[in-house]
């Protein structure tokens, strides 16, 4: 019986993980295998293959010729800070233009993400290490939020971002949990996170600066004795940033860099003269709203777990040190979200920073019942993971079989029949403003895009521009989603080649 037993926690022990992994690739090895991706995650891409073949530079990113939104037309882009871009470009660099690039750099950072939140997770649980061996809950809670799993596999920036502020607040949560508040010795710990903080900032901007919050907070809910180790804490870590990214601006290229940054992104988005995500008063609110509707499956989890425990007759109330926990990680989660919404422009991903926070609250409301549970019902809990990861991998399989198509991705490749890499091919002026049409042909081909279609050899069109070509002279190649390559003067071409 012993043996028995002890092979049922061996499995209660591992069963999890490979759930969790399980899980993880339904959404993320589909999406890694077609050519279907958000178009940021496109012009980012296309960004650092660029930077990689020397077009443009680390202080001076350059995506295109043409830029679909009314903004961010300059020499060079000016939209994000570089370092992803940067970081990015040594992957092409190594491994050429190739779409498996942005693939693998999201895997990289699909897996540094799970091992921070594994890191926070255990060290925050150092004092009960029954709760620390559950962290694969948190990692199942963070990936089963609709933004991240459709987030990570899209290169976006959020995600890079998301990895140096966890690393900001494990160097602040390591030096906490030392428990020797000498900063003689572990001052090593906030000049880390200051460091990891400019890097956030060098990623995404300003949103990054939330880990600045983390040690008060943590000194609020802990124990505030030690609240004059944290303002010395913080203090040093915002000394740390400050100096680092004074250093970067000395720089004439990084101060150009990042004064035309702040001046056309987040002095624009303030003024509302970038994009919107409402009008008005909720306008502010879209993220609270977005983070409403990304929790709704954790709540329903919650439910049934009480509903499962209560049938049971299981009776656990969540420990002091938990809800220390619950409250840590629902205001840092807190402080990254509130800033932004001073900004109308709110996307569901700029989410991503915060969201490892949301998943470690609900997997904290969540650990006592688990364990509880796979406790008095180990045969149960091993029976269920093993038919959920089986579950999990038919779900990925059918996916992988059934890849989505995507109907920009195949006209970029069939254009390249036709047309010289690194060209500008005309569009019509109705077509302009579909960032699809930019990211796609750039990614894939190395397109420009111009309305000067009157001196232009090529034209992207759509039916409702077709009839302004002379299709008599004109060649027109059909291609998938109603749209057509115009090839000027082409059929005259073929005309005179035939009687010659």
């Amino acid at each position: 019986m012993n043996s028995g037993n002890s092979t049922h926690e061996r499995y209660v022990r591992y069963l999890p993980w490979l759930f969790t992994i399980s899980f993880i690739l339904i959404t993320f090895l589909p999406r890694s295998l077609d050519d279907t991706m958000f178009m940021d995650g496109l012009a980012y891409a296309s960004i650092a293959r660029n930077m990689a073949l020397g077009i443009g530079s680390f202080w001076q990113p350059f995506f295109a010729n043409s830029f679909w939104l009314p903004y961010d037309n300059g020499p060079f882009f000016f939209g994000h800070p570089p370092l992803q871009f940067g970081l990015q470009s040594i992957l092409f660099r190594i491994m050429g233009d190739s779409i498996a690039v942005e693939n693998i750099y999201n895997l990289i950072v699909l897996i540094i993400s799970v091992f921070l939140i594994v890191k926070i997770w255990r060290k925050l649980f150092q004092e009960t290490p029954d709760r620390a061996k559950y962290a694969w809950l948190p990692v199942l809670c963070w990936y089963a939020i609709v933004t991240v799993y459709y987030s990570i596999p899209n290169n976006f920036l959020d995600s890079t971002m998301a990895i140096f502020c966890l690393l900001s607040c494990y160097f602040q949560l390591s030096f906490f949990k030392s428990k020797t508040f000498d900063l003689t010795k572990s001052f090593i710990f906030p000049v880390l996170a200051g460091i990891c903080i400019v890097l956030a900032c060098l990623t995404k901007g300003p949103v990054g600066l939330y880990p600045l919050a983390f040690s008060i907070i943590y000194v609020v809910v802990y124990d505030h004795s030690i609240a004059k180790a944290g303002v010395k804490v913080t203090a040093i870590v915002l000394g740390t940033f400050a100096a680092v990214f004074g250093l970067v601006l000395l720089y004439q290229p990084a101060y150009v860099f990042l004064k035309t940054y702040f001046q056309g992104q987040v002095v624009q988005a303030l003024l509302q003269k970038r994009e919107k995500a409402g009008e008005g008063l909720m306008g502010h609110f879209y993220l609270v709203k977005e983070l409403l509707r990304n929790v709704y499956p954790h709540l329903a989890m919650l439910t049934g777990l009480y509903f499962i425990s209560a049938s049971y007759n299981i009776k656990t109330s969540i420990s002091k040190e938990t809800a220390r926990i619950c409250q840590l990680t629902l205001l840092v989660a807190g402080s990254a979200i509130l800033p932004m919404l001073v900004s109308i422009k709110q996307y569901p991903h700029y989410l991503l920073p915060s969201l490892p926070f949301v998943a470690i609250f609900f997997a904290a409301l969540f650990v006592e019942k688990v364990h509880a549970l796979t406790l008095i019902k180990t045969k149960l809990a091993v029976a269920g993971f093993a038919i959920a990861t089986v579950c999990c991998w038919t779900f990925t399989v059918i996916k992988l079989r059934n890849l989505e198509h995507n109907e920009m991705a195949a006209n970029a490749k069939e254009i390249k029949h036709y047309v010289a890499r690194a060209s500008t091919i005309g569009i019509c002026q109705n077509l302009y403003h579909d960032a699809d049409i930019h990211t796609y042909l750039q990614r894939y081909h190395s397109l420009s895009l111009t309305t000067k279609t009157e001196n232009a050899k090529y034209v992207f069109a759509d039916a409702n521009c077709l009839s302004s070509f002379d299709l008599t002279k004109d060649k027109v190649v059909p291609l998938e989603h109603h749209y057509f390559l115009v090839i000027k003067n082409q059929r005259a071409r073929d005309h005179h080649a035939v009687y010659h």
